[in-house]
């Protein structure tokens, strides 16, 4: 069919046409695609304009098809066929899914959250490969090309993101189960004295823990700082040093490492650790698939 009778095709006459090549009966036609026997009775002209043949005909025992209605009716289904795959929803197996998730994280993320995705993953889609991208600070710009989510606690309202809070965090703090102080009270005044391990992931201002400090004049004795959250616990397991880091690390570390995980004692605002994607994978069925994964893994 030349492109100039495409643009004026009206791909409601094809549901039409197999309709009427079906039932060779234009009431029980009109009847099978919920149309009038009028609106039915004026898609057959237009039909017949289009081919250039009457399609159906009058026979001794009622309507018939045409020599060119019979032609079409094998190349039709085929066509219906394929228009119904275009616009479904595509079906979705995780298990015979194959392919790639880049996830861009911090070692927080990467130790507190992953761990449980990957065992799911692995179960539930044995064909998914999954890789990590190291996050710097609060940039989430490798979601424009090279990630596929990004976990994180950073706070951005980009219009290119989609995001949804997976969890609320909370601060706590560990030392050394050898640390010299051990068996002292753990109160602010303590607390300023102690020598302590400061995280920097972000290069812009204070941590939110000297943010409070600064507000009530005080200020904590930092002497050293790392760009990494896992280095801390061999550096606190091995020294008099406390640390101050979100609380599901705080717990991970105390299990694994000569840690002791303590309350701070001062009152730190809880802050959300968010799943970020692009606006364009929203409705790619893996990535769908894999937020759910996400959201269900966390189960604290």
């Amino acid at each position: 069919m030349r492109e100039t009778n495409l643009k004026k095709l009206d791909l409601n006459l094809l549901v039409a046409l197999n309709a009427l090549l079906e039932e060779c009966h234009v009431s029980r036609a009109a009847n099978r695609i919920n149309l009038s026997q009028p609106a039915m009775s004026r898609a057959l002209a237009r039909l017949r304009i289009m081919f250039k043949d009457p399609l159906l005909i009058k026979g001794s025992t009622g309507m018939m098809l045409t020599v060119r209605a019979q032609d079409l009716y094998q190349p039709l289904q085929s066509i219906l066929r394929d228009i119904t795959h275009i616009v479904a929803p595509p079906t979705f197996d995780p298990k015979t899914m194959h392919g790639e998730i880049v996830i861009a994280a911090r070692d927080y993320e990467l130790a507190t959250i992953l761990p449980k995705v990957i065992t799911k993953v692995t179960t539930l889609a044995p064909h998914l490969k999954l890789s990590v991208l190291q996050l710097f600070g609060d940039n989430l710009s490798l979601l424009e090309h090279q990630a596929d989510f990004a976990l994180a606690g950073t706070e951005s309202k980009s219009a290119t993101l989609h995001r949804t809070t997976l969890f609320e965090e909370k601060f706590s703090c560990i030392q050394s189960r050898k640390n010299s102080t051990i068996h002292q009270k753990m109160n602010l005044k303590k607390y300023l004295q102690m020598k302590h391990c400061l995280v920097t992931i972000s290069s812009f201002g204070l941590s939110i823990v000297d943010q409070i400090l600064a507000q009530k004049k005080l200020k904590r004795n930092v002497v050293i700082r790392v760009p990494h959250f896992l280095a801390v616990s061999h550096i606190v397991a091995h020294s008099d040093l406390v640390a101050t880091l979100p609380h599901r690390l705080c717990e991970l570390i105390s299990q694994q490492e000569n840690i002791v995980l303590l309350d701070p004692p001062l009152k730190i605002p809880t802050f959300p650790i968010y799943l970020y994607w692009h606006v364009r994978n929203q409705e790619n069925p893996m990535h769908k698939w894999f937020r759910e994964l996400i959201k269900n893994s966390i189960n604290y």
